[in-house]
């Protein structure tokens, strides 16, 4: 039996998208469209109730990181929360904030749901991750989703196209930044804690830097780097292959592993904010893109490091052998910089 009906059973309360439907309908104080979208359909949340859709105001979009996380989650005490999205974007109500769900999932699912699967990310549940799901996860089909909602969304009366901010965060960041650079009607990028190489890149990097910290041998970790160059080659034999049960299948990696992102970011001429922590070590890739857009004289680039902030923006405390002590996060503080840099841009 599929886990979505496994935890219908169990815990009650499980919807899935509709068929395709543009008028939009209530989930707890959001509102839900479904949209016609590549033969199927896309859906997608508001921050705003359907009735309350009146006043016409630019638009925040945000796209996720990885793994088949549902958009809400239905607490015990309370209407379904939409767990997708940055917490900062409830107090700036002067942007309707936007989500896409992703291909193949539950749209509202209880507690015990995402507490399964994050509980189960070492030894992942197959049926956490739905046929349609795993044939969907690439890049360019994300994009296209990106796209097509955002053309829906810039033809209604609420929508102010003059200011359309594009956000992702690790795999959105991918996805934030390829669409940026096809759509001229997205005004201000925003993209965080992202490898500018590609995922694999970003895993090898990771590898490599476990011997620099003293975690292994430099012996060691070649031999790793050496294994995920061999498998980054039967990658590349069957880049479309999405016969893997668990994790990411061979389009995912293949699609989020492209190398493009440094290209991407300098065709693009609007306003662009990149984060990202410098314990992240794939994500310190960004560094060099202020050397990028000054060679080209290019001045829309905004770049913030955070020093000892992992890939999640918790800020690492070491202790005297140079182990990690304790994380404290700061999320909302990251958050409030980049809503602080629109304000200015």
């Amino acid at each position: 039996m599929k886990v979505f009906l496994v935890f219908a059973a169990l815990f009650s309360f499980v919807y899935y998208a509709s068929s395709a439907q543009t008028t939009p309908r209530s989930i707890g104080n959001y509102s839900v469209f479904t949209i016609p979208f590549d033969g199927d359909s896309v859906t997608f949340a508001v921050t705003t109730p359907p009735g309350k859709l009146l006043q016409k105001k630019p638009i925040f979009l945000f796209r996720q990181g990885s793994l088949p996380i549902p958009l809400f989650e239905q607490p015990t005490d309370r209407p379904p929360v939409l767990i997708q999205l940055p917490a900062a974007c409830y107090a700036h109500d002067e942007y309707y904030s936007i989500t896409i769900a992703k291909p193949g999932l539950p749209l509202v699912v209880n507690s015990a749901y995402v507490d399964t699967l994050f509980s189960t990310l070492n030894n992942p549940k197959a049926e956490m991750y739905p046929k349609k799901y795993m044939e969907c996860n690439y890049l360019d089909y994300y994009v296209r989703q990106t796209n097509a909602v955002l053309d829906f969304v810039l033809k209604q009366p609420w929508a102010d196209p003059s200011k359309v901010v594009l956000t992702g965060g690790s795999e959105g960041y991918h996805v934030a930044i390829k669409t940026a650079s096809q759509n001229k009607q997205v005004t201000h990028l925003i993209a965080f804690s992202g490898n500018l190489e590609g995922r694999l890149q970003s895993i090898i990097r990771a590898e490599r830097a476990k011997a620099f910290a003293g975690q292994t041998s430099h012996e060691e970790a070649q031999r790793s780097i050496e294994a995920l160059q061999q498998e980054w080659a039967e990658i590349c034999r069957d880049s479309l292959g999405t016969e893997r049960k668990l994790g990411d299948n061979y389009r995912t990696t293949y699609s989020f592993s492209n190398g493009d992102g440094l290209d991407h970011l300098l065709s693009l001429q609007i306003p662009i904010c990149i984060l990202y922590g410098t314990a992240d070590v794939g994500a310190t890739s960004n560094d060099i893109l202020p050397l990028e857009f000054a060679r080209r004289g290019k001045k829309n680039l905004t770049l913030k490091a955070y020093p000892s902030h992992d890939h999640t923006f918790f800020k690492l405390t070491y202790d005297a052998a140079g182990k990690v002590s304790q994380k404290t996060y700061n999320g909302d503080a990251v958050e409030k910089d980049y809503f602080d840099w629109l304000a200015k841009h």
